[in-house]
């Protein structure tokens, strides 16, 4: 709580003591994005600070990106990233996620990284990233039943074109009832019906 106070009242270069620690040991910056409270630090850093002078903890969540992703805490620091990283770093992040979207997309905490991906990426790889998933009915079906990720199900079906839709249609025409069933997946039910 103390770090967390000082990162939220001291100017970013007096972090750089901060920065430094935690970027000094090799694994640190995972460790730390993966701990309840040390999450928020990474967080805040990558929100208060330059993008260049956080550069090492961005290289060191970008290493392990699809993992974190996937984790209660680490998923976080993938979503602050794309938010508050270079253009470079969002660009990389976007490719990781994109290339391992059916296993983020099966995870409990998968949703909210994907859907932070596309409403923070550069506008061709927010496309990219909603293909991606929906290329994939099993991704697709995940999202769209549970509590967090049916958002997310939702924000790529408005992302893809009319034609992919179909096709997303399509795929889980034999899943409409399953979903029509789930309380999330309800309204991506009515959407890929047409009802909404």
């Amino acid at each position: 709580h103390v770090l967390q106070k000082c990162i939220n009242t001291m100017q970013p270069e007096s972090l750089q003591f901060i920065v430094d620690e935690i970027s000094k040991q090799e694994g640190l910056v995972a460790q730390t994005a993966r701990h309840r409270y040390g999450c928020r630090i990474i967080q805040h850093l990558l929100k208060v600070c330059p993008a260049s002078q956080v550069s090492k903890i961005a290289e060191s969540v970008l290493e392990e990106a699809d993992t974190l992703a996937c984790h209660a805490f680490g998923n976080y620091a993938v979503q602050h990233v794309v938010r508050f990283g270079s253009p470079e770093h969002r660009y990389r992040l976007t490719r990781v996620i994109e290339r391992n979207i059916t296993s983020i997309a099966k995870t409990v905490v998968g949703g909210p990284v994907i859907k932070a991906i596309i409403m923070h990426a550069a506008p061709e790889d927010r496309v990219w990233v909603a293909r991606a998933a929906a290329q994939n009915a099993q991704a697709m079906l995940a999202l769209a039943k549970s509590r967090l990720g049916y958002p997310c199900a939702m924000l790529i079906l408005e992302t893809i074109s009319a034609r992919e839709m179909e096709r997303v249609s399509t795929a889980l025409a034999e899943h409409l009832e399953e979903l029509r069933a789930s309380k999330f997946g309800l309204e991506v039910a009515q959407l890929l019906a047409g009802e909404c």
